[in-house]
């Protein structure tokens, strides 16, 4: 789809100060105004992201009873059991809270619910059937239960206590938990909001070591490095798509460098599955190649299959678990690809159906593993809100993703009465329905966008940081660059534009692939390799471009390095 190109045009006088303050190049420092730096120390604080920069866990609201209440189940030795979500940041955080506990010498457990027998969060079922039968003294869960009111409320009139962690936005909050430690809470203004649902967890993990340290807990046991679980923090915070700004930058750039270190056998038997193994993990690995693996245990089979990888302390063990994740995210690749091209179809013979300003689409026995995948790629595609929802008997679930400017949580709250259960984030969400109900769904759905005046006929914005020949990419400007990483939500890495381009070569690779080698504008310098993703290259000769979009970046091949070009946009001229 054709783009928006907007160069963006941060404050010159910003610029200009951060230039001489940082005594660094003119695009260093606009880079950083453009991610709202405006002073000296703010850019030292971007630039060494550090442990020491987190923000106290105690300013979170109830933090101080969790706590307590969690030494309280240790001291009296009582049964502990940790729910999680089949997701890649609820299973990082049962692997986070689970390994501390047991350092702590707990007696604890785990459970994550399958998504389609169980379904999502924390149920009265899993209350009766499960934890009071096992004994359980205290529930605590993580990126959920904000929204399992009635089991917290039946788990308390059975002697069992609630803990609930969590980030999901919060409206009525659990009464009979002990403690509901949720940033977006109402009433917590902590400013730690756009922590994921592993970033709660680890901040319950250090305000509780912190408080074992109080009362001399840790005397007679070993006291934990925290840092080793920044590796489970930073993929569940990559994977989860929050902002990789304040809080989530820093515990994500320790987390790489234990991933990078390889002492967690888990990851290190996924990468070496995954990656190219002379690349260094970057958060681009963890959202491409280490969550969707771990992502695809919770779609298609179960989601402690990760869990089990994560906490695996055995390398041969870990291998065994990564090779499973790869063939489920072989199969769910598969799954994908033909839901997906099956609903391209349907729209290439019903039209009408791209006429919306929201896509609805539905299929019997469409998997609901796969639902909220398709809808991005349709969503991305088509630049509008994408609702993908699987059918049977009556009954109808489903997956929806938005695109910028659009709250698909808030939209589908105003046809909540169509609605047996929704929720989300702002560019995510879950619903279910009756599947009579879809077509009135499709209808009100379409209503609440088009009164944001939002026309999805429009391009999408591509911001552009600034403009940049190709004689310029070189190692040093890389080595800058990386100053600015994790690259991600809320931090996207810089992209620039080039204009004057001169073709040398291209070819089609990996059958819809552009693989391109440019000269430079004054020809000095030699050639630069470049690949587009999803255009093919033309018949009959090299293209020619006015002009380029473009992020720098390295390619590591056969134990190297090589400057490349990843092309976000091209535009031909006239």
């Amino acid at each position: 789809m054709k783009k928006q190109w907007q160069i963006i045009d941060p404050d010159p006088q910003t610029v200009e100060r951060l230039t001489r303050q940082l005594s660094c190049h003119p695009l260093m420092a606009r880079l950083l105004a453009i991610r709202g730096i405006q002073s000296k120390p703010q850019a030292t604080r971007f630039l060494a992201p550090a442990l020491g920069h987190l923000a106290s866990p105690l300013e979170m609201t109830d933090m101080d009873q969790a706590v307590q209440r969690i030494q309280r189940a240790l001291a009296g030795n009582e049964k502990i059991l940790v729910f999680g979500d089949y997701d890649a940041d609820g299973i990082t955080a049962t692997a986070v809270l689970v390994s501390f506990l047991r350092h702590c010498g707990a007696r604890v457990g785990y459970y994550i619910p399958h998504r389609i027998t169980d379904g999502y969060s924390m149920s009265s079922r899993f209350v009766t059937d499960r934890a009071k039968p096992a004994g359980v003294g205290l529930i605590i869960t993580v990126d959920c239960g904000t929204s399992s009111a009635e089991a917290v409320t039946l788990a308390r009139q059975l002697g069992i206590d609630t803990i609930v962690t969590d980030h999901h936005p919060a409206g009525d909050l659990p009464e009979a938990a002990v403690a509901v430690v949720n940033p977006t809470r109402p009433d917590c203004a902590s400013g730690l909001s756009h922590l994921a649902g592993v970033g709660v967890a680890f901040y319950l993990v250090i305000a509780l070591r912190a408080y074992l340290r109080k009362i001399g807990f840790w005397h007679h046991r070993r006291e934990p490095n925290l840092k080793k679980l920044c590796d489970l923090v930073a993929l569940g915070t990559v994977a989860d798509v929050v902002p990789l700004i304040g809080e989530n930058r820093v515990l994500t750039n320790a987390g790489l460098d234990q991933i990078n270190n390889g002492t967690r056998p888990g990851i290190a038997a996924l990468m070496a599955l995954a990656g190219s193994p002379d690349a260094p993990v970057d958060a681009e690995a963890i959202a491409f190649r280490l969550a969707p693996r771990i992502n695809a245990a919770g779609r298609l089979a179960h989601a402690r299959i990760a869990c089990q990888l994560l906490l695996a302390e055995k390398r041969k063990r870990a291998d065994r678990l990564a090779r499973a994740l790869c063939r489920l995210n072989s199969r769910r690749q598969s799954m994908e690809n033909e839901l997906f091209e099956s609903i391209i179809e349907s729209f290439e013979h019903d039209p009408k159906q791209l006429t919306g300003s929201v896509l609805v689409v539905d299929g019997p026995g469409w998997h609901e593993g796969i639902l909220g995948i398709v809808a991005s790629r349709l969503a991305r595609q088509f630049n509008r809100p994408a609702v993908v929802i699987g059918t049977a008997n009556g009954t109808a679930k489903g997956s929806a993703r938005s695109v910028e400017g659009i709250d698909v949580s808030a939209c589908l709250g105003r046809c909540a009465d169509l609605l047996s259960r929704f929720g989300g984030h702002p560019q995510a969400a879950g619903l279910s329905l009756e599947a009579a109900d879809i077509p009135r769904l499709r209808s009100r759905l379409n209503s609440v966008i088009e009164t944001l005046g939002i026309d999805p006929d429009l391009a999408p914005p591509l911001r552009i940081d600034a403009e940049l020949p190709l004689h310029q990419v070189t190692p040093d400007l890389m080595a800058h660059l990386e100053q600015l990483e994790p690259f991600g939500q809320g931090n996207p890495s810089p992209v620039f534009m080039a204009t004057g381009i001169r073709t040398q070569a291209c070819k089609t690779v990996g059958h819809r692939h552009r693989q391109m080698t440019f000269t430079h504008a004054k020809g000095k310098n030699g050639l630069i390799p470049a690949i587009q993703f999803n255009v093919t290259a033309p018949a009959g000769g090299v293209p020619h471009f006015e002009k380029i979009a473009y992020r720098p970046q390295w390619n590591y091949w056969n134990g190297r390095k090589q400057l490349q070009l990843l092309i976000e946009d091209t535009d031909p001229g006239t």
